[in-house]
């Protein structure tokens, strides 16, 4: 049975002078009581009524079933209210329960420890519960959720460090109170650990305490992470595997080719690379071996997803030398104990080899996470991460929820924004766009979060008939509209204040905002709007005093500019009543 707020008000009443806190922070005891069947006093000293930073606000332990609960409460429906505690347990928490030293000022976590020391040879499994009055496969589907919890368990090492064993089941689950509806969405049975041959040649500790292994590391190694990691070793990597008819590839598969069937020395492979950096939780080193915990691959995600395609397509082929491909040996920088930016620094600086654009910089940015969530609810990919979407499979769509066939990319996307609003004369500088904060801060706008997707999606859709906006104009006089070729991105201002000003635009919304297919009759539509009203606006502009100079002596640049969009709009205003509208509210 769901918790009430009429019990939530009852409990904070009785036992608010003992323990203070807040009505929902009652939620916690109220729901341990009814879910474990025991008096609520007794769950009472488990749960945290002082504001803390650890992320957890209750725990459980069933010696019965020998698991070990940690809870997270939110008397919300809203899943982003899980955002901070998920911060929180990955920055503090679960060092804080399961690694050595202080536990901070909290109560609660010291009173566990002490509980988890007497039964820490008999726990089995570890569930860590998201509990709010929300749809729990909402929580689950959410990217920047998603994120988190990937974080989260990287964590993990920490759990089997305290048990001293890696068997260790880990659960994250979201839990309903309304419908009391479970979703475990992770379930991690080990760590990704992995004992490997590594001697460091090389090591070096910064004053941070960051520290870098240098040595040499066989790339089949790496390949049999990737077997079971799959494309969660590319995590902290900037951009997915890029085609392997890109020149650096191509000369890999033939020196890859070479070794395994010519009978090359796999010795002069690692002359001819430029190694691999990888990021772990934690390394540890022995005279000859290494182990790395949770391993990311930096930089050369190019090199293992070549690696792995070229040995799978080729492995049953007769002359296939395995033993060969197995000595191969490249140059490895094993990388620990970094904070996140320190990663994401050293991922740019190690991504050289193939141009890294400022957007690719941007892909796991938190206000990417959230647009990736917004589009995924419509079933459409985001691109954020360079050729992701050409990456995955049918099976991958399947799982994401992904039904359409086409993605929305980044770039694109901050060009579609800036359309929106006006800002012409920058959406040809995505470099200035993308590296400059405030610049970037403007362009993805928090409140466009809460816009309607179908507005976006029509406005992004739009860029792609510009041309035959054009075209339909200038068939209409080719001496008085030829200079509007130069305008394309003022044309795809001026659509999208066309359809944000039309009154039938829900109609518009309904019939081609929930597809980036561009049907036959919304290019139609374009051309109607190009044709009966841009064209008036752009006629006047090329006639004002100030302008028609400078058409006439091919001086076309104004018409790039914003300074040019918002007179089109004073006489849009004054033409059609247009007012120029944003796609929020």
């Amino acid at each position: 049975m769901a918790i009430s707020k009429e019990q939530l008000n009852e409990a904070f009443r009785i036992y608010k002078e003992k323990h203070g806190g807040t009505r929902q922070d009652y939620f916690a005891p109220l729901f341990l009581a009814e879910k474990f069947s025991v008096p609520l006093e007794s769950v009472l000293s488990k749960c945290a009524f002082r504001k803390h930073d650890l992320g957890i606000d209750a725990y459980f332990i069933d010696r019965e079933t020998k698991i070990l609960y940690l809870y997270v409460f939110r008397w919300t429906d809203n899943r982003d209210a899980f955002k901070e505690a998920y911060q929180n347990l990955i920055d503090r928490g679960i060092e804080a329960i399961f690694g050595p030293g202080a536990t901070g000022a909290d109560s609660m976590i010291p009173k566990l420890k002490r509980e988890l020391a007497e039964c820490r040879n008999s726990i089995k499994k570890v569930i860590i519960s998201f509990v709010f009055n929300g749809d729990p496969q909402k929580a689950e589907s959410s990217r920047v959720l998603e994120n988190f919890r990937e974080e989260l368990e990287t964590k993990k090492y920490y759990i089997d460090s305290f048990f001293d064993r890696h068997d260790i089941t880990l659960v994250i689950q979201y839990i309903s109170n309304t419908a009391r509806k479970y979703n475990q969405v992770a379930t991690t049975r080990k760590t990704f650990s992995y004992r490997i041959p590594f001697y460091a040649q090389t090591e070096k500790q910064t004053a941070g305490g960051e520290q870098m292994y240098i040595g040499f590391i066989h790339l089949w190694d790496v390949y049999q992470m990737f077997i079971e990691m799959k494309h969660r070793l590319f995590e902290k990597n900037i951009r997915a595997g890029l085609s392997d008819d890109l020149p650096p590839n191509m000369a890999i598969k033939k020196s890859l080719r070479d070794i395994a069937f010519n009978g090359k020395n796999p010795e002069y492979f690692t002359f001819h690379h430029n190694g691999i950096t990888l990021y772990a939780e934690n390394i540890e080193l022995d005279d000859h071996s290494i182990s790395i915990v949770e391993p990311r691959i930096l930089n050369g995600a190019q090199t293992i997803t070549t690696f792995a395609r070229f040995v799978e397509e080729n492995q049953h082929q007769s002359g296939f030398s395995q033993n060969a491909i197995e000595k191969i040996q490249v140059i490895g920088k094993l990388i620990t104990r970094c904070s996140a930016d320190f990663v994401t620094q050293i991922t740019i600086s190690n991504n050289k080899q193939n141009h890294v654009y400022p957007w690719n910089l941007r892909a796991n940015d938190r206000i990417q996470l959230e647009f990736d969530d917004k589009f995924r609810k419509a079933g459409i990919y985001y691109e954020r991460q360079e050729n992701a979407f050409s990456n995955l499979t049918s099976a991958e769509y399947e799982e994401m929820g992904i039904s359409q066939e086409k993605d929305i990319k980044i770039k694109k996307l901050a060009q579609t924004f800036l359309a929106i609003q006006g800002e012409i004369d920058k959406i040809p500088d995505m470099t200035r766009v993308f590296e400059n904060d405030v610049l970037y801060e403007r362009t993805f706008r928090t409140s466009y979060l809460e816009a309607d997707t179908r507005k976006i999606i029509l406005c992004y859709k739009i860029q792609f008939r510009t041309g035959s906006m054009i075209r339909e104009i200038i068939s209409k006089g080719e001496n008085k509209y030829y200079s509007i070729r130069s305008a394309r991105n003022l044309m795809w201002a001026l659509a999208i204040q066309a359809v944000l000003n039309d009154e039938k635009q829900e109609e518009l919304l309904e019939t081609y905002g929930g597809s980036l297919s561009i049907e036959t009759n919304f290019n139609e539509y374009l051309k109607e709007i190009a044709s009966r009203r841009i064209r008036f606006i752009l006629s006047e502009i090329l006639d004002m005093p100030e302008y028609k100079p400078l058409v006439e002596q091919e001086k076309l640049g104004f018409l790039k500019t914003r300074n040019t969009f918002l007179k089109a709009m004073q006489i849009a205003r004054k033409l059609y009543g247009w007012e120029n509208k944003t796609i929020v509210g």
